[in-house]
């Protein structure tokens, strides 16, 4: 009887939500009827084959932001010495008081500190609220917990801080540039074996990045309608001629005499082979809508949610993992990503843009998830290159290190900001110069909370987090 109430909430959750889908794309009479029944018949099949399989499948999503995102404008103090201290580090990228909508906390950041989030991150402040996100603050690059001495002594620092390039790497791979694997790819080099589909295991929606590629895991690349292939190799005579598809196949998959023309072709080859096996499981599992929720630009023209980048990312990843049981995946890492969040300058006309992207694309992803009953299996985190500086340069501001992270899905202990919330001023032992906050919780740290979710042992985590030892267990916000 339990299993069937559990059932039988996940079915009526589906429902609601796929009428709320249905109505915020503008689907109306039969085509909302039959986007509801077709939804909800994929929905019941998946469900049905998933609850007994016994595979307690996990995925992990990075949601990277390049450029490094100002989350000080993301989570600001609101109780009155906060924000004036706030209000006077920032000046003229300092938000208004009257648009900042207040969240609760679990635990206190000290007496009196209350924060908020902008109007445009509304919808992530609504998923904070019902306890689907937690914000983990001040994360950074470190090698070993550091204090404002040891940083003006320049003893034991990250390499080439403040570098976009490195930092970016840093994030990743917890090396600078030139770093050969990424955390979330020597997670995959674990997770591998116990996939029917070892190829499926890191997957990036958004083009090639360190962070998925493992010791042995290369990641798999999707586009953001599904598995890419070679479409010259579907037609019988391409450019004219019967024997051209063959010389193009041997000619695509030749490994050559060097080892970038090998890599090459061993890449080409295996995106052929398997192109069959994913085309046919996405086949059978039909996208959720992404809403046409409108998105400010700036001084541009407003576009809609289902327009962006950003959502479409979300949504084959979304896909994939509702394909997860088809395709016979127990553990899998992904990867998406939005750029422009270098505001050197007018950052208060496009960063509110930016801000909205961000949170509805995560927003989406999150009922769609619900919606597959599979919240508790699927957690979301933000990363970024670095913070930005506290001190506006006039009209945006430069690069910095300590920043705010958002991690969302069922799984996550959420409605609480995990970590010491630094002040947002000058002058104190958090800020090392141009307002520059020194991180309070590692990447590293940062990354083993995430791994332990996944099921990764304490010996796993150090082989996948060299210097794990150097740091005391991180905030448990899952």
């Amino acid at each position: 009887m339990n299993s069937f109430n559990a059932s039988r909430r996940k079915f009526v959750a589906a429902a609601a939500g796929i009428s709320t889908i249905a109505a915020r794309t503008g689907a109306t009479g039969g085509n909302a009827f039959a986007l509801s029944l077709g939804s909800l018949g994929a929905l019941a099949a998946h469900n049905s084959a998933h609850a007994d399989d016994g595979t307690g499948y996990k995925a992990l999503v990075c949601l990277y932001m390049h450029g490094g995102n100002d989350s000080h404008n993301w989570v600001v103090p609101v109780d009155a010495d906060g924000y004036a201290e706030y209000a006077a580090a920032r000046s003229s990228i300092a938000l208004a008081r009257s648009g900042l909508q207040p969240i609760g906390l679990k635990t206190s950041q000290g007496s009196g500190r209350e924060f908020g989030m902008p109007s445009a991150l509304a919808p992530l402040r609504s998923l904070y609220d019902a306890g689907e996100a937690a914000i983990v603050a001040n994360v950074g690059t470190l090698v070993r917990p550091t204090t404002k001495a040891q940083f003006v002594a320049g003893a034991g620092l990250p390499a080439k801080l403040f570098s976009h390039n490195d930092q970016m790497s840093t994030w990743q791979s917890l090396s600078p540039e030139g770093a050969r694997s990424g955390w979330g790819g020597r997670m995959g080099d674990l997770f591998a074996s116990g996939n029917a589909h070892p190829v499926f295991t890191a997957i990036s929606a958004s083009g090639n990045a360190v962070f998925l590629a493992g010791n042995s895991t290369t990641p798999y690349e999707v586009s953001v309608d599904g598995a890419v292939k070679v479409k010259s190799l579907d037609y019988k005579a391409p450019m004219a001629s019967m024997t051209a598809g063959a010389s193009l196949r041997r000619l695509l998959t030749d490994p050559g005499s060097g080892r970038i023309q090998a890599e090459y072709s061993r890449i080409v080859q295996r995106s052929m082979d398997t192109y069959s096996s994913m085309a046919s499981a996405l086949a059978s599992t039909p996208a959720i809508p992404i809403p046409r929720t409108a998105i400010s630009a700036g001084s541009g023209p407003a576009s809609t949610l289902d327009q962006d980048g950003l959502a479409q990312q979300l949504q084959i990843v979304g896909r994939i993992i509702m394909a997860q049981s088809a395709l016979g995946m127990r553990r899998q890492v992904f990867m998406v990503s939005i750029g422009g969040f270098d505001t050197h300058a007018n950052q208060l006309r496009y960063h509110p843009a930016l801000m909205q992207r961000v949170a509805g694309a995560i927003d989406y992803f999150t009922r769609a998830m619900r919606m597959a009953g599979l919240s508790d299996n699927v957690t979301l985190f933000t990363a970024s290159d670095f913070g930005r500086a506290l001190r506006s340069n006039g009209s945006g501001c430069d690069h910095g290190w300590g920043s705010h992270h958002f991690v969302v899905g069922g799984a996550v202990k959420g409605g609480n900001i995990y970590g010491r919330m630094p002040q947002t001023a000058f002058g104190t032992e958090d800020e090392v110069g141009s307002g520059r906050l020194l991180p309070g919780i590692s990447v590293t740290q940062y990354a083993a909370t995430l791994g332990r979710w996944m099921g990764l042992s304490s010996s796993d985590l150090a082989t996948v987090l060299p210097g794990l030892e150097n740091f005391a267990a991180g905030p448990a916000f899952i």
